[in-house]
């Protein structure tokens, strides 16, 4: 098995859907949520996605290869914060949800957007970008093929953002206590939000831009995001 590891709302769920869709590759989850149960089994797949850090992972599994899937920090604290009013806190307010979100307060929200991409971008065998995941979907999870084998694609199946956003995918309802059809819909559209590089543009006030500047500053240089 590999790690497929992310800060959340990296792009990690759309990469899933890629391998299960092109390359018929199931993958499972580790994690520490307490509305979602974690398989058994999980480490017998090929593929494990993970938000959490390095050392929280189970120790036996820890030196296993891992890839790590960075986004521009901007992008996915704005995708988190309307993740959490639509999705996980229905109706909180989506300002204190960014807020909060930034400040990553006692380590919470996966120690926060620096100290995420920081202690992976150190320990992962391979990094790519969201950026260029979205542009070149094929060529980004070909480059697997530096830790693990993988079959010849089926282009033909490869989903796009906006078909996994009006389809029912693979992954991104799995574990969530959804009743009926219509719910998971409406589920999937939400989750599949929009997709594209600098959302935060038209979505992060400049405040908030200077806050998350202020405290990501360092990360933000480091991995060429400005």
């Amino acid at each position: 098995m590999i790690w497929l590891a992310s800060f959340p709302r990296s792009g990690n769920t759309f990469f899933r859907n890629i391998l299960f869709d092109v390359y018929g590759i199931e993958s499972s989850e580790f994690h520490m949520e307490t509305d979602k149960k974690v398989l058994k089994n999980f480490s017998s797949f090929p593929v494990v996605k993970t938000h959490l850090l390095p050392h929280q992972l189970p120790r036996d599994l820890q030196s296993m290869k891992s890839v790590y899937i960075i986004r521009d920090g901007r992008d996915a604290l704005v995708s988190i914060a309307h993740h959490r009013k639509d999705i996980i806190a229905p109706g909180s307010n989506y300002y204190k949800n960014l807020t909060e979100a930034i400040l990553a307060r006692g380590g919470s929200f996966f120690g926060g957007w620096s100290v995420n991409v920081e202690k992976w971008v150190n320990k992962a065998d391979l990094v790519i970008r969201y950026e260029d995941l979205i542009k070149d979907p094929i060529g980004q999870v070909e480059r697997l093929k530096e830790i693990m084998e993988l079959p010849a694609p089926n282009l033909k199946k490869l989903p796009t953002f906006q078909s996994l956003k009006k389809g029912m995918p693979q992954y991104g309802v799995e574990g969530r206590r959804i009743k009926n059809t219509e719910q998971k819909v409406e589920h999937v559209n939400k989750f599949f939000r929009r997709g594209i590089a600098g959302s935060y543009k038209d979505e992060m006030p400049k405040i908030f831009q200077m806050l998350f500047w202020l405290k990501n500053k360092k990360q933000m240089k480091t991995n060429n995001y400005y």
